[in-house]
């Protein structure tokens, strides 16, 4: 696992938002259990069980404090591992403090161990917080037991010194190999989502180029057909209109020949952002093949056609495609157009064809015919 990987802001995020979680849950449990230890202080040390209240008084001040900033103030969603830690914190030293005033130790070390499996086994933090929660843990006991005025026995000394050892061991091993792991599976989750993301926008593009003309990014000769006859259907079914007009670049051999073919390129792409410029939301431009382009009117009048056409042929004179040496295309255009039953797809292409054949016959034309009505 790359260092990239771990220290990618995106993993941080991902680390603060499930500590914070993490952090309320146990900091929840902390707030409601630690004040409730003080029922075990009565029962199980009554000569004790004043100090011990007082002292539980202020720690449990100090958890619901840290609690209410970790879950409602910025500072918590910024910096959930620092509060976690300072409100365990408070659990471990208080708890060190209690270890000098009891009999019962051993319920007093299983209090102080909680919090140390809290943040070694369940906590979503990085490890180094358990290692200070570790040391503050330590050196809570260490000062807690020279300043006790009743000297402490040995024995009891050794075995809470060999109790935390223990636990210490334990919780920093495991809070290792579960952060290791868990960066692993976030990473490889992540690496995972991006590479169906990736194949996702392939399909996408696939799918699209399926249907696109690359030269010209019009629609090719497949989604040509299938629009026709969805758009013819349409017609019959509504009885409404339909048009379509084929377009000829005039000479176009003879401006490959002349220029190049990467300024017939450029001819043919310029025509085709002529064309979707000038056409309604609904309708399709395409590229059927070569230098042949056609338009897709469905609710379009043999009239409303035609003069599209027209308005088309007349702004093609100003186009100045790279590589030519002026201004200046010429185009022929077919148009045909069908109402209600007679918008058959064939038919209605046929015709259109037919009329571009009389358009190139003299160039720079357009001419047309309405095909069968209903």
């Amino acid at each position: 696992m790359r260092a990239a990987d771990v220290d990618s802001a995106e993993v941080r995020r991902h680390v603060a938002g499930r500590a914070r979680t993490s952090g309320l849950a146990a900091g929840s449990v902390a707030a409601v259990g630690y004040p409730g230890w003080a029922v075990l202080d009565a029962a199980l040390e009554p000569a004790a069980a004043g100090r011990l209240l007082a002292v539980r008084a202020v720690g449990t001040a100090l958890i619901w404090a840290l609690l209410l900033v970790l879950w409602r103030r910025p500072v918590g969603r910024r910096y959930p591992g620092a509060l976690v830690f300072a409100l365990l914190a408070v659990v471990q030293v208080t708890t060190a403090w209690m270890l000098t005033e009891v009999r019962h130790l051993e319920f007093y070390l299983l209090g102080l161990s909680l919090a140390l499996h809290a943040s070694g086994l369940l906590l979503v933090v990085r490890p180094r917080w358990t290692v200070r929660l570790v040391l503050c843990t330590w050196a809570a006991f260490l000062v807690a037991v020279p300043l006790d005025p009743t000297p402490v026995p040995a024995r009891l000394v050794v075995a809470v010194v060999v109790f935390l050892a223990i636990t210490s061991l334990v919780v920093l091993v495991a809070h290792w190999h579960r952060w290791q792991l868990a960066l692993r599976e976030f990473v490889a989750r992540r690496r995972l989502e991006a590479e169906q993301q990736r194949t996702q926008e392939l399909l996408v593009r696939l799918e699209r180029l399926s249907h696109e003309d690359p030269l010209t990014g019009l629609a090719n000769r497949r989604r040509w057909d299938t629009a026709l006859a969805t758009r013819c259907s349409g017609a019959r079914e509504a009885g409404t209109p339909v048009a379509v007009v084929l377009i000829d670049l005039d000479h176009f051999k003879q401006v490959n020949d002349r220029f190049g073919h990467a300024a017939g390129d450029a001819a043919l792409q310029a025509v085709a952002q002529l064309l979707r410029s000038r056409v309604r939301g609904g309708d399709l431009v395409a590229r059927l093949g070569g230098d042949e382009l056609a338009l897709l009117l469905p609710g379009a009048e043999l009239v409303d056609a035609v003069r599209l056409a027209e308005r088309v042929r007349a702004e093609a004179h100003a186009l100045w495609p790279a590589g030519f040496s002026g201004p200046g295309i010429s185009l022929s255009l077919g148009v045909a157009a069908a109402v209600g039953d007679g918008a058959d797809p064939r038919a209605l292409l046929a015709s259109a064809d037919a009329q571009l054949y009389r358009a190139k016959a003299s160039r720079d034309a357009v001419s047309a015919a309405r095909s069968v009505l209903a």
